[in-house]
């Protein structure tokens, strides 16, 4: 099952990838408010289950970045996977300070590449944290160095708990996905929280799995909808 869901800022599609790293391309719909069901089988990220179970990924021009639940950050490069397998290779430098006492991370994670704008004083790599129990969002950053560690850089206090995070605008905007189905947009710049799409009502089976920006600007939403029988189907909602 799907649980996460990144989109390119450039291609005109969503990419839904399960924990363990399996997933599916795709294509965004034309028309708003259109669900359409997700096979998640066709894509492989090769390298990346020894490293623990997919807490968070981002999808640019040079490839996927992932976190893993033990805080290791994975780089898959390339712009698209090649015949159905996606090769990822660790990070070298420390660990996201995820899990404690070596428990498993239960909370929601972003991740993203950091200073490409122009006027940004290095590139590197940018992280939100929302761990369990808390009604904030910790900032990370780190350098792209071999030895570099992640170190926090900012807290953000949120009117309600979000079951997913993901970044958008080249990790400007923080879009945060609640249990309702309605995601709130954080800007970077300043703290200032916002909502930009609404609970989804008449959906009571749905579990949101997150969302994230098309180029078109329109945002695409994941969801895991239960029949009466018990069985789970991922939805891709535009809109």
């Amino acid at each position: 099952e799907p649980q996460h869901l990144a989109c390119n800022e450039a291609f005109p599609a969503a990419l839904a990838i399960s924990r363990h790293g399996r997933g599916a391309i795709i294509p965004a719909p034309v028309e708003l408010n259109v669900q359409v069901s997700v096979d998640a089988k066709h894509l492989i990220l090769e390298g990346v289950a020894a490293h623990g179970p997919v807490v968070a990924t981002s999808w640019d021009s040079e490839g996927l970045l992932l976190v893993t639940g033990s805080g290791v950050t994975l780089e898959c490069p390339g712009a698209n996977p090649m015949d159905g397998r996606w090769h990822c290779v660790p990070l070298p430098g420390g660990k996201l300070p995820l899990s404690k006492n070596g428990q498993s991370f239960s909370g929601a994670v972003a991740v993203t590449r950091a200073g490409r704008q122009a006027g940004a004083f290095a590139p590197g790599l940018r992280a939100a944290v929302l761990f369990p129990g808390e009604a904030s969002v910790t900032i990370f950053s780190r350098t792209v160095h071999a030895t570099a560690t992640w170190l926090p850089t900012g807290e953000v206090r949120v009117a309600a708990p979000a079951v997913a995070a993901s970044f958008a605008a080249a990790g400007e905007h923080l879009l945060l996905t609640a249990a309702d189905g309605s995601v709130a947009q954080m800007m970077m710049a300043d703290g200032i929280v916002s909502e930009i799409a609404v609970s989804a009502v008449g959906e009571p089976s749905h579990a949101w799995k997150g969302s994230c920006r098309l180029p078109s600007g329109s945002l695409a939403r994941l969801a895991l909808s239960t029949s009466a029988s018990g069985l789970s189907e991922a939805k891709f909602i535009l809109g």
